[in-house]
């Protein structure tokens, strides 16, 4: 075991730092001298295989590549049968090959073999559900004997013919039957890898932790299971994020829990190629936990739940990493005390874990706590197309809000009487300290113009407003720069208004109107006067004297501050030597 478990070290630390182009390997070397272990063969008469204990691979310590021994792989297709042949990494690990570049394997035959007999290959998910098959004579010529020489598949054509595999979670490359000559062949088979440039650092990893709903069992395909779905959403918002789904049908939190921990006895270990501990190597932005209703099933008491997910929220918590845990979900039980531990932990849930609470009970679960008959697959354990997407919605508008930055929905700038109204909305935000305005007139170089405060974190969709002063004629253009509170920022697009303003006295309308508790108040001169601008309350009462003074001439924007007052109608007027105006105001408390 020494050697491997060196690797897999390696790999996670580099994994972990982002340090290189990542690849996935399946079969290096074996600890075992007479057959790997994480392998599955079999073949339907009249094919036949060669095999250790009827379904592992055979492992050769006389010819090898790297570095001690490889696998043998003997076959004999014939007509009518059927043979395959399954590599995969210790522990079973599904793998996201998404990203990935090519399938490649060191071969060494006995014999030559001419390129149309050489096997198809095709991938396997953790679901079971398997790739088209691919002919290796597509993308490799003869083979010549005594020699090795690599065989590479490009990965972009299991991308163009996925089957009903997911992709994110491949755990198998298989080699199968492709012609039925009847002739009995024989390769060694060493360094099999799925090889490419995914560099975890690249990316801003989620990372799903879950059971058979997360792997995608009940859905009619894979594209309808909620994780899939909640990545492509994701995906098509912002493509520096990455979903990664560890999950495995039959998993309870005890399999999930970091490596190293001892669980109570009649309880499983922590899985390690898919735990917490596996998780945090790809440096995660989030995680995401879905545990149905597996350790309900076996009867695992609620304070074992409770202190597992505990265990597993501070981990997360004290590596700074967003977590939110999905509660758990309807099962067709016979067994009242089964029921009676998914409400329980269902309400654990809910109160342990508030905002980072997923709801994926409600609607779902009938009074007994079984499936809805309408999102049942037909199971009373798994959700359907529809039941996985009402997980995915809710799954999606707990988590996409607090992880994408900023969503500015509309920025629009207009013209009123020598001011520029400028209004913008944003459908969510995340750590946003705020927006800079910035201005250019008629191509000018941009402008600082003034500093708004952003609302942080939210799901709620916020308005903006501004009124910027129009002294010249002319275009002005604006932009956004949105700063985010670790000083980030993202410039929005550029709104442009033409404006043309004469030499004439005016007084504007307040803006905002009604008001609470401040508004401004802006007036333009033709010519430099002495001015007087006073707002008085609804009876004809003096309230305040605004600005008393001389004022150049242009525009000029002064702010009534009304926080001492009560609600009411107020009217303000200006006077100079050659023009008076009065305006009227609404102050809402």
């Amino acid at each position: 075991m020494q050697k491997i478990n060196i690797l897999t070290l390696l790999l996670s630390l580099l994994i972990s730092t982002g340090a290189f182009a990542q690849d996935y390997l399946f079969f290096t070397n074996s600890d075992n001298t007479s057959y790997y272990d994480p392998s599955y063969l079999y073949a339907n008469s009249p094919s036949t295989i060669l095999a250790v204990n009827s379904v592992k691979f055979p492992v050769n310590s006389d010819t090898f590549y790297s570095p001690t021994n490889s696998l043998k792989l003997q076959w004999k297709p014939m007509t009518g049968g059927d043979w395959g042949a399954a590599i995969a990494a210790p522990g079973w690990p599904g793998r996201d090959v998404t990203s990935m570049d090519s399938v490649k394997l060191w071969v060494y035959a006995t014999a030559n073999i001419p390129s149309a007999a050489l096997p198809k290959m095709f991938l396997e998910d953790l679901s079971n559900q398997k790739t088209a098959k691919i002919s290796l004579s597509n993308y490799h010529g003869d083979l010549t004997a005594g020699v090795w020489t690599v065989v590479k598949v490009p990965m972009s054509v299991f991308k163009t013919n996925p089957g009903s595999a997911d992709l994110t979670r491949i755990k198998v490359i298989y080699l199968g039957q492709s012609i039925d000559d009847g002739i009995q062949r024989t390769i060694f088979i060493d360094e099999v890898s799925i090889t490419g440039n995914y560099n975890q650092g690249n990316y801003k990893n989620i990372v799903v932790l879950g059971s058979s709903t997360s792997a995608g069992i009940g859905p009619s395909t894979s594209d309808s299971a909620w994780v899939n779905r909640f990545r492509k959403n994701l995906l098509a918002q912002d493509t520096s994020y990455k979903v990664v789904n560890l999950a495995i049908g039959g998993y309870t939190t005890y399999h999930i829990m970091p490596t190293g921990f001892t669980p109570p006895g009649g309880r499983p270990n922590p899985a390690v190629n898919n735990n917490i501990t596996f998780a945090l190597t790809y440096t995660p932005v989030a995680v995401l936990i879905n545990m149905p209703s597996n350790d309900a099933t076996n009867l695992y008491p609620i304070t074992e739940q409770i202190a597992n997910y505990d265990t597993l929220v501070k981990i997360l918590r004290n590596n700074n990493i967003s977590t939110w845990i999905s509660t758990t979900q309807p099962r067709n039980f016979s067994d009242p005390n089964q029921t009676s531990l998914l409400k329980a932990m269902r309400d654990s849930t809910y109160s342990r874990y508030g905002q980072y609470a997923v709801d994926f009970w409600t609607t779902l679960a009938d009074t007994n706590g079984w499936i809805v008959s309408t999102y049942n697959s037909g199971d009373g354990i798994h959700l359907n197309d529809a039941g996985h997407r009402i997980l995915y919605e809710r799954m999606r508008d707990a988590v996409l809000p607090r992880i994408l930055p900023v969503e500015l929905a509309s920025f629009t700038a207009r013209n009123d009487n020598k001011t520029v109204l400028l209004q913008w909305s944003t459908t969510n935000e995340l750590n946003n300290k705020g927006f800079v305005i910035e201005r250019s007139i008629n191509n000018s170089e941009w402008q600082y113009v003034d500093f708004l405060p952003g609302a942080g974190t939210t799901d709620r969709r916020i308005t903006y407003y501004f009124t910027d002063y129009a002294d010249v004629n002319g275009t002005y253009s604006y932009r956004l720069k949105q700063i985010d509170f670790d000083g980030s920022f993202e410039y929005s697009a550029v709104v442009s208004v033409d404006v043309f303003t004469t030499p004439e006295y005016s007084l504007s309308q307040n803006y905002p109107n009604p008001f609470n508790p401040s508004t401004s108040i802006s007036y333009s001169l033709p010519v430099k006067s002495a001015v007087s601008v006073k707002v008085y309350n609804i009876m004809g009462s003096e309230v305040v004297t605004l600005f008393e003074g001389t004022s150049d001439a242009g525009t000029h924007k002064l702010m009534f501050d009304a926080s001492g007052m009560p609600s009411g109608i107020y009217f303000y007027t200006i006077r100079t030597e050659d023009f008076t105006a009065t305006k009227k105001m609404t102050l809402i408390k």
